[in-house]
């Protein structure tokens, strides 16, 4: 078989066998046939890039099978590295076990007479061999032979290249699988609301946190839905916009949203402006701050409590003297000055006088606000109920 013959043989093998190693132990014996070599065998650097594993053979005698299976050569002890490696050319001996570039154990732990290694570099860097054996006839190789052999290590290094291009992309592939998988478990844990809809109010991602925050059935039913139309307050919108055109981000923006199921919920806003295939973007975090709202306006009404508690005890004090003054000029008069067609308005005056003695004495005990609808229909101040104990909680 002649070079040419070999090389398209090999080039057919390479281009048609989907698995490595069988297009490895196919080329091997075509190698073997070409030059007329007893044994073949294919190493491939390991992972580590420091020792060549075999992985492929032709022709293994059963009393070397053992040894050649198990073999392992580190790269940097071999004896041939300056030829083999670092020059990538083929190296040859017909006389291997006094030959100084074989000085490697291995070499002798089966005995053989000649051998020829052909170096596999890819982009430089050494990615296997092919060790040819014979194992009793001292072999010499022509020039044309040593050149053929060479242009097999540079074949096979073509498909080694692609193998691992192969290997590294299905590598990053599962990288970005996993690390996708990460984002998705983050995003769908997270305790707060996680979105990306586009500048003009399309949803294009949710978290399951957000859902619960707006109450929505389902993540389609939220998908379906336009943000703009979620904003109690349109003038919001108009202000996140501004904010987002001004300086490409939201941060703590309180306002009121509309829930899937009719409501409202008070919410604060962080968030962010991207572009991508030239389309705005905002993304960020919604966080439920509706209990929050509740706890601040419960304190400015205990805040209003205190101002009217205030209000009302200094009142208190400052009517509650005269007005015992009055009571009691009232109380006077109507004993000793009063004729009897009068004692009636005298009555009627000290009761309201009481009356408003009650309403100072509430003034001073004032522990709630308590509102009742006038008859104008606007709400008023209720002292009685206001001053008044609370009631027990059921």
């Amino acid at each position: 078989m002649d070079g040419a013959t070999t090389l398209i043989s090999i080039a057919r093998i390479l281009t048609t066998e989907p698995n490595l190693t069988e297009a490895l132990r196919r080329v091997a014996r075509e190698v073997a046939h070409f030059v007329g070599a007893e044994t073949a065998a294919v190493y491939l650097l390991d992972r580590d890039g420091r020792i060549l594993v075999p992985v492929a053979a032709y022709r293994v005698p059963k009393h070397t099978l053992s040894v050649l299976v198990s073999a392992q050569l580190p790269v940097d002890e071999q004896g041939f590295r300056d030829s083999v490696f670092s020059k990538a050319a083929v190296t040859c001996s017909s006389d291997v076990q006094n030959d100084p570039q074989f000085t490697y154990e291995l070499f002798h732990r089966f005995p053989h007479r000649s051998g020829v290694i052909v170096p596999v570099h890819v982009e430089g860097i050494v990615a296997g061999a092919f060790y040819l054996v014979w194992w009793e006839r001292a072999q010499h190789l022509e020039p044309a032979q040593i050149a053929t052999l060479e242009a097999v290590g540079q074949q096979v290094a073509l498909l080694l290249r692609s193998a691992w291009l192969l290997r590294e992309a299905e590598r990053q592939r599962t990288e970005a699988l996993a690390a996708e998988e990460r984002y998705r478990s983050l995003v769908d844990n997270v305790p707060v609301g996680i979105y990306r809809n586009s500048a003009a109010g399309r949803i294009v991602d949710v978290n399951p946190a957000l859902l619960e925050t707006l109450r929505f059935p389902s993540r389609e039913a939220l998908l379906a839905t336009n943000a703009a139309t979620l904003y109690v307050d349109p003038g919001d919108r108009e202000r996140v916009q501004q904010m987002m055109e001004a300086a490409g981000r939201v941060q703590d923006f309180a306002l009121q949203m509309r829930t899937g199921d009719g409501g409202t919920v008070w919410v604060r806003i962080n968030s962010r402006a991207v572009r991508e295939a030239d389309i705005d973007y905002y993304e960020g975090i919604l966080e439920d701050i509706t209990h929050q709202r509740r706890a601040e306006e419960a304190e400015r009404r205990a805040e209003s409590l205190r101002a009217v508690a205030h209000l009302a005890n200094a009142a208190a004090h400052e009517i509650n003297n005269p007005l015992a003054v009055i009571t009691g000029r009232l109380e006077l008069m109507r004993r000793h000055l009063a004729t009897p067609e009068q004692q009636t308005r005298f009555d009627q005056a000290i009761a309201a006088a009481k009356r408003i003695a009650e309403i100072i004495a509430h003034m001073g005990q004032i522990t709630r606000l308590e509102n009742h609808p006038s008859a104008g229909g606007s709400p008023m101040l209720d002292l009685r109920r206001s001053g008044a104990p609370s009631d027990p909680a059921p």
